[in-house]
């Protein structure tokens, strides 16, 4: 499955590039080092934010691609962040069971190709998020580091809305919450 090249096409490939490009004079400081980074965390982004991304091919951009080499070498970090959308995405799959089936019975066995259009659906949004939050409005170095700092601040407050510090103190004592 993450065996041979991805290439990211039109204006995808283009925010990827951003992404990956130094933002400082040296050009030594990247918000990412390579675009493998960026397509490992990008379907994070994507699922959690609930944003999916249409594939483009416009012409005018140059294709960015990940080597199969380099994708095999994180399959295993791949596959988890995979079977994890397949299991969590109940608008996907409605079916507890089915999903389930999906990220752990079938898993590596019979994906669908709807499962992995919904993978790459992810990778395009989270790519977009990625870009719209830390890149478009940034114009100094100081811009990408404050941006990155709101991103980073956003995203602990979106995936641990919820958890009081209470409810952590409770459970680190207790081992159960009260």
């Amino acid at each position: 499955m993450f065996d041979k090249q991805y290439r990211f096409t039109g204006t995808h490939a283009k925010m990827v590039k951003e992404l990956t490009s130094g933002f400082d004079e040296s050009g030594k400081l990247k918000l990412f080092k390579r675009n493998l980074d960026v397509y490992i965390n990008a379907p994070i982004i994507g699922f959690i934010n609930k944003r999916k991304g249409q594939k483009n091919t416009d012409n005018d951009i140059a294709d960015v691609s990940i080597l199969g080499d380099q994708l095999i070498g994180e399959s295993s970090n791949l596959e988890y962040v995979f079977r994890l959308i397949l299991l969590l995405d109940e608008e996907y799959e409605p079916d507890k069971t089915k999903r389930l089936d999906k990220a752990f019975r079938y898993f590596g066995k019979e994906e669908s190709e709807n499962d992995l259009k919904l993978f790459d659906e992810y990778v395009l949004g989270g790519v977009e998020i990625f870009h719209e939050k830390l890149i478009q409005s940034s114009s100094s170095s100081s811009d990408y580091i404050a941006h990155l700092y709101d991103f980073i601040d956003d995203f602990n407050e979106l995936t641990n809305r919820g958890i009081e510090s209470k409810d952590i103190v409770s459970l680190c004592v207790n081992g159960k919450q009260t």
